[in-house]
């Protein structure tokens, strides 16, 4: 019985291992990886939260947190800048 199973295995297994071989190289410029950009990578910020000792995790791309940091109020980012530390 053992003995089938692996003769089994083995023969369904051949065809995937005969498909197996290196694709020919494609030109420069040409392909899906020519044709579609690489994915932005996500940029993540911990976020405080008013009433909360945990941060909040947010990710977005690039592009998305200059557009957030634009709708950001400059006068209270300012103000936290120049605000007084320690001492």
């Amino acid at each position: 019985m053992r003995l089938f199973f692996i003769a089994t295995c083995c023969l369904v297994a051949s065809p995937a291992f005969a498909q197996q071989t290196a694709p020919a190289a494609a030109p420069a410029g040409t392909g899906p990886a020519a044709e579609a950009p690489a994915p932005e990578k996500p940029i993540c910020r911990r976020i405080q939260v008013t009433g909360s000792n945990m941060a909040k995790r947010e990710c977005h791309s690039r592009a998305e947190w200059k557009a957030i940091d634009a709708q950001q109020d400059p006068s209270s980012v300012r103000a936290f800048q120049n605000r007084p530390t320690g001492g």
